[in-house]
């Protein structure tokens, strides 16, 4: 190996160029001479200092890469047992799309939270809609008796934004003669439910 460097710095001093380069370096004077040499070390501090800082910098860039997909992953995980542990939390009924409620025990529910007394609420037969590839629709027909108007409102969305789904198809409204301002309010609605497998 040592060998090799002799050989080459033998050839390199045999060249005409090194030979030029050599007699302008004699022909400068000592403070020439002092002078391009500081300057030839600071090139050199330089050219190391620029390597070494540059080498550092694309380490930390990807040392900084590493880190965000770490913290993705970190993340995606965390969002995985999360819905894990939100589907073990979903009642096996729910998760299959079926509910044991009667959809009559479920409008009477919403008739309680949106103050309509249940006696005034009747639901009719249902009967089987349109059926589509992952869910069958029922149809029913529900009558209001004796209710007002905010009565008529808060039932309809809190029957449109439950947790069943349930779309109103048609409503219709009788009023009363006697000027009390309650109505008979008629509504045909849809309930859907997904199909078990």
């Amino acid at each position: 190996m040592i060998q090799r460097v002799q050989r080459l710095i033998e050839s390199i001093q045999d060249q005409a160029w090194f030979q030029q380069l050599r007699a302008k370096w004699d022909e400068l004077d000592a403070q020439s001479k002092t002078y391009l040499q500081w300057a030839g070390s600071a090139t050199g501090v330089l050219l190391v200092g620029w390597i070494f800082f540059g080498t550092l910098w694309q380490v930390h860039r990807l040392k900084s890469d590493i880190q965000q997909r770490d913290d993705l992953i970190r993340l995606v995980q965390a969002a995985n047992e999360e819905m894990s542990e939100l589907k073990s939390q979903i009642p096996s009924n729910a998760a299959s799309g079926t509910s044991t409620q009667s959809l009559k025990d479920y409008l009477t529910g919403i008739a309680s939270t949106a103050n309509v007394p249940a006696t005034t609420l009747e639901v009719a037969s249902e009967k089987a809609g349109s059926s589509r590839e992952g869910s069958k629709e029922t149809l029913a027909q529900v009558t209001l008796k004796k209710v007002n108007v905010s009565q008529v409102v808060r039932f309809i969305y809190q029957m449109e934004n439950g947790s069943r789904p349930i779309k109103l198809r048609n409503l219709s409204v009788e009023t009363h003669t006697d000027q009390s301002g309650y109505l008979d309010i008629t509504l045909q609605i849809s309930s859907f439910t997904l199909k078990t497998s």
